[in-house]
């Protein structure tokens, strides 16, 4: 099991050999871009890695550091000083120094670290001081985000404000911006200036899961690096070795995953096989044209405030992962690429009754329902018109249910 404050290097990024290579060759060639952004699936290790890198680049090995104060005539009994080898620059956070302690506490006064945060702008403070220290306290700590999550302007002001200054500690400052999709259009007209101009001192990393929705301006001032999803195998793995979990849960959880590392940390603590099975029994209502059915059995698994809205999400997710696996089959996919592998013989069977074209008109269906989920609108109106659509129905006035508080469609 993992103990708290466990520091990531670059060199211990989990499957993502290609990523961590080339960061680790920037980090000892001693030559930064202004801007890096950090993109593919969601929950496969782009925070971490960004994270990581800022600690290779404030490392006090790291290339163009400052150099340490000259330590005093070593004494009769003292031990013998360090040799000149043990202080050569390294291409990754040696975890030992100072920096590399304070960094890893996100203690460090020249990392700056923004992410999404929703809220009252009175107790923006109090959280993101809580979710710091969740991240200290939690290795395994997951990002998971309420309705529609935003990286607050008056933290993207201060922050700038604080960038016309030189770093306090090290020769350079390193800005991490998780999830930089999840800004208001004003904030990337500040931060294009920012990229564009940040002087010798500041390093940006951005990371993203939705790549499309950063404006092309943003995406044309950053040198990208694209991670993939993780192999099933390796999730499985760190499930069972750093988590603790058994065999057969883990190899479940790792393949509901679909690998994403972070969908499967976060569905550890529920039932996801019980959960799956409830998500794809919703759309059997909405197959044989019964709205009221549809709606009534959507509502059953809304819970007030956060938890309800992330239980929606997962059960859009799980129809998308279905659909998915009924492209792999149709296509002649063998059983081990399958997520839901255990209902092998139900995907074979709709699989050669639906058209693939049907089947990616359903998965762009479900994609705007999670952006729905995730935005501002009612989740369980936007799951009922999802599976409509998915079914093949587009409700007219007459037919969405009584008790719905405002209508909704696409």
């Amino acid at each position: 099991m993992l103990g708290p404050m466990a520091i990531v290097t670059l060199s211990e990024l989990l499957g993502q050999s290609q990523a961590s290579g080339f960061l680790r060759g920037v980090v000892a060639g001693g030559r930064y871009a202004n801007a890096y952004l950090f993109h593919g699936p969601a929950g496969v290790g782009k925070g971490t890695a960004a994270l990581a890198f800022a600690r290779a680049l404030l490392c006090d090995r790291a290339p163009g550091a400052a150099p340490p104060a000259a330590p005093a005539a070593p004494g009769l009994f003292d031990a013998p000083a360090p040799t000149a080898a043990a202080a050569t620059p390294a291409d990754d956070a040696c975890g030992r120094c100072a920096a590399c302690a304070k960094s890893a506490a996100l203690q460090h006064p020249d990392l700056k670290f923004l992410f999404p945060v929703s809220g009252e702008e009175r107790e923006l403070d109090a959280t993101v001081a809580e979710t710091q220290a969740a991240m200290r306290g939690d290795p395994l700590f997951v990002f998971t985000y309420e309705k529609a999550a935003s990286i607050r302007l008056s933290l993207t002001r201060d922050l700038l404000r604080e960038l016309a200054y030189r770093p306090f500690e090290a020769s350079r400052r390193v800005v991490v911006v998780r999830d930089a999709d999840r800004m208001r259009e004003d904030q990337y007209s500040a931060l294009l200036k920012a990229i564009e101009e940040p002087g010798a001192s500041t390093v940006w990393v951005l990371t993203t899961a939705r790549l499309s929705r950063l404006p092309a301006t943003i995406r044309s001032r950053c040198q990208r690096v694209r991670f993939a999803p993780l192999p099933e195998k390796l999730v499985k793995e760190f499930l069972e070795q750093r988590v603790g979990l058994a065999a057969r849960e883990a190899g479940l959880l790792a393949a509901l995953g679909g690998g994403s590392l972070a969908r499967a940390l976060a569905m550890r603590d529920t039932e996801p096989l019980r959960l799956r099975d409830d998500a794809l029994a919703l759309l059997e209502p909405a197959l044989r044209g019964d709205p009221a059915a549809l709606w009534k059995a959507t509502q059953s698994f809304t819970r007030f405030g956060r938890s309800g809205r992330e239980t929606l999400r997962r059960m859009v997710e799980f129809h998308a992962l279905w659909l998915r696996d009924l492209l792999r089959a149709r296509y002649g996919a063998p059983r081990e690429t399958l997520v839901h592998r255990d209902r092998e013989a139900e995907i074979r069977r709709q699989a050669a009754a639906t058209d693939a074209t049907e089947i990616r008109r359903r998965l762009m269906v479900l994609e705007e329902t999670l952006r729905a989920i995730e935005g501002n609108v009612t989740p369980e109106l936007a799951l009922f018109s999802g599976l409509s659509r998915v079914a093949g129905q587009r409700l007219g006035e007459g037919e969405w249910p009584r008790h719905a508080t405002a209508r909704w469609d696409y």
